[in-house]
């Protein structure tokens, strides 16, 4: 194969073979515990024109512009804009008031790390009350919650049932959050994604298929 291309290799009790070009460029595949790997580089060679097309209409998309963090500059909370709002405080705490990001003049030197740090924490705060409304009604109690930082995936479920969401999720819309949410809890469930999986996802989030499409179509933009 003559694409220089990263492969993370997953394995479950799948029946099928599955291949995905995640945002960074790099490939998922998802394979039957027991396929040799043979089989499975013959099946990436068979998608080697998909790959190549799909790492084209990457690398056309626009790259989200690096925020300047000015004054009325639009940062995105639950999917709604929010303009930022530069004041003279005491207080170091950034702040959302209705539509307005209110933010210490004194953290500018350390803007990005100051507000990603706020995003961790809004993001800690709401997803853990999201995961608590659907673990109570989809019967699935995880170990642990974090909030990380990973380039690749929105949310991922450890072999303990352990969850872990990418702070960056609480820019999207809340029904994108909620399909993340119950996309990881039905994994303390099911730890693969044949179709029980999604009849179990479907059952709790019907608009499942329009939510994956919208973080493949723009999840790229949720950033700073």
């Amino acid at each position: 194969m003559n694409l220089k291309t990263e492969i993370t290799l997953i394995r479950s009790c799948r029946r099928t073979l599955a291949i995905e070009l995640r945002p960074d460029s790099t490939l998922l595949v998802r394979a039957p515990r027991r396929l040799s790997l043979k089989e499975i580089h013959r099946f990436i060679l068979g998608h080697e024109s998909w790959i190549t097309r799909k790492k084209a209409e990457l690398a056309s998309r626009p790259e989200p512009a690096k925020k300047q963090f000015l004054e009325g500059e639009e940062f995105p909370v639950q999917g709604q804009s929010c303009r930022l709002k530069l004041v003279e405080s005491a207080s170091s705490c950034v702040n959302l008031s209705g539509n307005r990001l209110v933010f210490p003049i004194q953290l500018l030197p350390t803007a990005r790390e100051s507000l990603t740090k706020w995003y961790r924490e809004y993001a800690r705060s709401y997803i853990t009350d999201r995961v608590r409304h659907y673990a109570r009604i989809m019967a699935c109690c995880p170990s642990s919650l974090r909030i990380t930082s990973p380039r690749r995936r929105w949310g991922s479920c450890g072999p303990a049932d352990s969850l872990n969401f990418n702070w960056r999720l609480v820019m999207a819309p809340p029904e994108i959050i909620d399909y993340v949410v119950v996309h990881e809890l039905a994994h303390i469930r099911y730890k693969h994604h044949g179709p029980e999986f999604w009849r179990f996802v479907g059952a709790y989030f019907p608009g499942h298929k329009n939510a994956r499409r919208w973080l493949k179509d723009h999840g790229h933009q949720l950033d700073f």
